[in-house]
């Protein structure tokens, strides 16, 4: 009976394990910023996160879509596996961030967007850093 509860409680730790903090999911919508919050996994479909800071989140694997992320910080943010489809990312800042399989180069409106140390598919992208004087 013992090997059963914990093996039962294993699984349950196990289920959880990846899950958005849904503290941070509230605190990002009251604040318009959460830096460095779990929001992997969170629907935040159609969200308007106009200038938020969300610098050093993880998103992987949120639902962004149609979300509105213009000139949020999006720096060192973790968006592998986010669905980013017909997001605004206009003047969005994306130093560092990491893409892995997400695509949202092809038909999405990032006009402006500051890449730096940004890891996309064709490669690490330098073209937004700022020069040293």
């Amino acid at each position: 009976m013992k090997i059963l509860a914990i093996a039962v409680a294993l699984v349950l730790v196990a289920s959880n394990a990846g899950a958005f903090n849904e503290l941070h999911v509230k605190k990002l919508k009251a604040l318009n910023a959460c830096e460095r919050c779990d929001l992997s996994g969170a629907n935040l479909w159609m969200a308007n996160f106009w200038m938020a800071n969300l610098s050093g989140a993880n998103l992987k694997m949120a639902d962004l879509k149609k979300a509105n992320l213009e000139g949020a910080d999006l720096q060192w943010a973790d968006l592998r596996g986010a669905d980013l489809s017909e997001a605004n990312l206009v003047g969005a800042l994306l130093d560092g961030v990491r893409y892995g399989t997400v695509n949202i180069f092809k038909g999405r409106n990032i006009k402006s967007a500051v890449f730096c140390k940004t890891i996309t598919p064709w490669g690490i992208d330098n073209s937004g850093c700022k020069k040293a004087k």
